[in-house]
């Protein structure tokens, strides 16, 4: 396989995780206020027709909780067998949001490092080397659809997939 249809697939996996990511906790804060009869009561915004300037209640949609915060929140609510693991799912999005992905000559596939945001004197820890194997992005993306499918679950919809 030549190194242009790798990077491709690379990109293609990596805008998997991300959509899922996003997905994942979109999810989860409608599944929140689904749950929160009080929540639910109040929520009368229309998503789609929102403009920039406009007010809206503050809630599990529209708050500033971090994806950590949205998925414990999340957990609380939801019933045993719809729970997640939160950590790999948070994991995997600071090492995607913070970390740092490339390529060097022959070096494939991609690696994907992780720094401490604290130094040490003039050094700074590496807390995440990893190789972005087609091996590592399928276990990511399974962790993420086994979550995406509780969330579904929690909100009762019907699974739609694209081909």
């Amino acid at each position: 396989m030549n190194d242009k249809v790798l990077f491709e697939r690379h990109a293609l996996n990596l805008g998997k995780l991300l959509a899922n990511l996003q997905s994942i906790e979109m999810g989860a804060r409608m599944a929140i206020v689904k749950l929160d009869k009080r929540a639910a009561d109040q929520e009368q915004s229309q998503l789609p027709q929102l403009k920039a300037g406009d007010m809206v209640e503050l809630n599990a949609l529209t708050n500033g909780d971090d994806l950590r915060q949205t998925l414990e929140k999340y957990n609380k609510r939801a019933a045993l067998d719809c729970r997640m693991e939160i950590e790999p799912i948070v994991n995997l999005r600071d090492a995607l949001a913070h970390g740092r992905a490339f390529g060097f000559g022959p070096v494939k596939p991609l690696r994907l490092l992780k720094f401490s945001r604290k130094a040490k004197g003039d050094k700074v820890l590496i807390e995440l080397a990893l190789d972005m194997t087609d091996e590592w992005f399928h276990k990511s993306v399974n962790i993420l659809d086994q979550a995406l499918e509780k969330i579904r679950k929690t909100l009762d919809y019907e699974m739609k997939e694209f081909r």
